[in-house]
């Protein structure tokens, strides 16, 4: 009688011991060569692989210049610097307003024929004084520009309140104004979408913080394209970009800096804009 109890005992430990290997033991299928580093959502391993064939403008300011990668083209640096940036080098603007610094590039010929589009930077600013733009493209007549990502008035220390305003045949829109906890002083991806479909939406870090739907807008429709600018909004160049406002007292220039600028010619799902905030701040 002990025996057979004894024998039944054993044979549970056997079968005990193999179904606990059977949960335990690796999955082979989710193993990466030795180096390698698990994909982000959609399968990403690095930044290059997001919609490689719609980006159209990027500058990565790694060789302390305003290059633009996809079309071979340098813009004009108007007082700003080069310093250590998120990935390599960064555009440094100055802390002191009156010294008006900021960068321009010409919008190539792709970025000109954008029907829909993502704009995708980050920043790493001190508190602004005054509404401070990060990223324009310009409209020559237009008190906004075509497309405006910039840090509205009304920051605090602790909060730092972005802005996008976008146009379409001349009418604005915008998205709200997130105010980000810890955004200032710290890398913040900023990432600006339009879906060619009437919604436009703004995300910071990775996660949507803005959107608005706008009935009868289709394929946008930009107007009096001007320049790209990094650091003000259009109309706070030296001269003014556009005749649309010869500069003004509420606005200034950013103090900090902007890395990692990419234009596309599509809007990224959330799927990659979460995968593409994700990679950068890895350095992938």
């Amino acid at each position: 009688m002990k025996l057979r109890y004894l024998s039944i005992g054993f044979a549970g430990i056997i079968i005990g011991t193999t179904l606990l290997y059977s949960c335990t033991k690796n999955d082979n299928g989710d193993d990466f060569p030795p180096g390698d580093v698990p994909p982000t959502a959609g399968g990403f391993t690095a930044s290059s692989q997001i919609a490689p064939t719609n980006l159209i403008a990027y500058w990565n300011f790694n060789a302390d210049n305003l290059l633009d990668s996809v079309s071979n083209t340098v813009g004009t640096n108007s007082g700003m610097t080069f310093t250590a940036g998120l990935k390599g080098k960064a555009l440094n603007g100055n802390p002191d307003a009156a010294k008006k610094a900021y960068a321009t590039a010409v919008a190539s010929p792709a970025v000109r024929a954008m029907t829909q589009y993502t704009i995708s930077c980050w920043v790493n600013s001190p508190q602004n004084t005054g509404a401070t733009g990060i990223f324009s493209l310009g409209d020559t007549k237009g008190f906004w520009a075509n497309i405006n990502m910039f840090f509205e008035n009304g920051g605090t220390t602790t909060n730092a309140p972005f802005k996008t305003i976008f146009a379409d045949n001349g009418a604005t829109y915008d998205t709200g104004v997130p105010l980000v906890s810890n955004g200032f002083n710290n890398w913040v991806s900023y990432i600006a979408t339009y879906d060619g479909a009437g919604t436009f939406k703004s995300y910071i870090n990775g996660s949507q913080v803005g959107s608005n739907t706008v009935t009868g807008i289709g394929a946008i429709r930009f107007l009096n394209i001007g320049p790209v600018v990094f650091g003000a909004l259009h109309f706070m160049t030296v001269p003014s970009s556009t005749t649309g406002s010869s500069g003004e007292g509420w606005a200034g220039y950013l103090p900090g800096k902007i890395d990692e600028v990419r234009i596309y010619n599509k809007a990224l799902t959330s799927i990659e804009v979460s995968a593409l905030s994700t990679l950068e701040r890895q350095g992938r």
